[in-house]
């Protein structure tokens, strides 16, 4: 760095400065200025965005509670404007329900699957590809069913999964494969939860198809 001896030549660097720099000096500034407000105004966005699809997704519950077809009014809605939110994925899974409760196993599926596409968190990609999973084996396709929840595994979902497996094993006749899955779904369920009276039977339904069947693997 030069040292400069008086005031006068000082200033006389810093103007030289200016003249070679100041074009990109201010270039500078005010991309950094372009950039701090263009992050600012993509949050302010993204707050404004986040409010109008929980406001909507609001909307939607309150309709759903006045029959399937003002629901489906502001499903469409929030599914056209905010298909990339996880309130458009929580309405799926809600719109899958209604249509479950009139009978439209198939409207239901399609919806299920479109909360699996379009979920970004792991937790309903999971509770969408489970329920998906359990309308797929009450509709008769075992395979499909199996397919889909092949792999699958996180602490918190582990009895639930295990227990749709002994589910699926047991359609198929295969009762120890059953037994097992209910054994391991009981292990990771804490004591206390309601359901887990109903694991413990289908357990013991397994079980007994095992004895039954005896060292052929078929009833008797």
């Amino acid at each position: 760095m030069d040292v400069y001896k008086t005031d006068e030549e000082q200033a006389e660097a810093l103007k030289r400065w200016l003249r070679d720099n100041g074009i990109s000096l201010v270039t500078g500034i005010m991309l950094g200025l372009a950039v701090l407000f263009g992050v600012k105004t993509w949050n302010e966005y993204g707050v404004r965005s986040h409010e109008a699809a929980s406001n909507l997704y609001l909307q939607f519950q309150a309709a759903s509670g006045k029959g399937l077809d003002e629901a489906i009014k502001q499903y469409d809605t929030l599914i056209k404007d905010f298909s990339g939110s996880e309130y458009a994925v929580l309405a799926s899974l809600h719109m899958a329900k209604l249509q479950i409760d009139k009978g439209d196993a198939k409207a239901a599926r399609a919806h299920l699957q479109w909360a699996l596409d379009h979920a970004q968190s792991e937790g309903l990609k999971r509770t969408a590809r489970l329920r998906l999973a359990r309308l797929l084996l009450a509709d008769g396709d075992v395979d499909a069913a199996d397919k889909l929840i092949a792999g699958s595994a996180d602490p918190s979902f582990t009895t639930l999964y295990e227990e749709l497996r002994g589910d699926i094993a047991l359609v198929r006749g295969k009762f120890d494969e059953a037994h097992a899955a209910y054994e391991r779904a009981l292990a990771a369920m804490p004591a206390e939860l309601p359901g887990r009276a109903l694991i413990e039977a289908k357990r013991d339904d397994a079980l007994r198809g095992t004895v039954a069947a005896g060292p052929t693997g078929k009833k008797s």
